[in-house]
């Protein structure tokens, strides 16, 4: 459980920080100083912030990140891993790809063609 969790804040870690670059090269340096240690009011001042501006590609991190934090979330209430259709295990490989998975491939298959 240690390792997953590692796993999951490293990518968080980094997402932030492809997050708040984006943003800083969008809006400029000016911003930089608000958003230099990452916290949980911070995080969600340039979350509102990236909204407003519209930034595809920053939208898209800012997602992630929150699908992250849902995983942490089901990391320490024992659920990580396991597939919210069929409760099976999902297979450390699609975890590795796609830490945030809360499917199965076989569930996603059947979701994604609406069976």
């Amino acid at each position: 459980m240690h390792r997953l969790r590692r796993m999951l804040m490293d990518r968080k870690r980094r997402m932030w920080n492809d997050l708040r670059d984006d943003v800083f090269r969008k809006l400029g340096k000016e911003y930089n100083a608000q958003f230099d240690n990452p916290h949980d009011f911070e995080e969600l001042a340039l979350m509102d912030l990236v909204e407003d501006t519209g930034l595809i590609i920053a939208d898209a991190r800012r997602r992630e990140l929150e699908q992250l934090d849902a995983a942490i979330t089901r990391l320490d209430e024992g659920a990580y891993g396991i597939c919210e259709e069929c409760g099976e295990e999902i297979p450390e490989e699609r975890l590795k790809a796609v830490p945030y998975a809360t499917l199965c491939v076989k569930c996603l298959d059947k979701r994604e063609k609406g069976a």
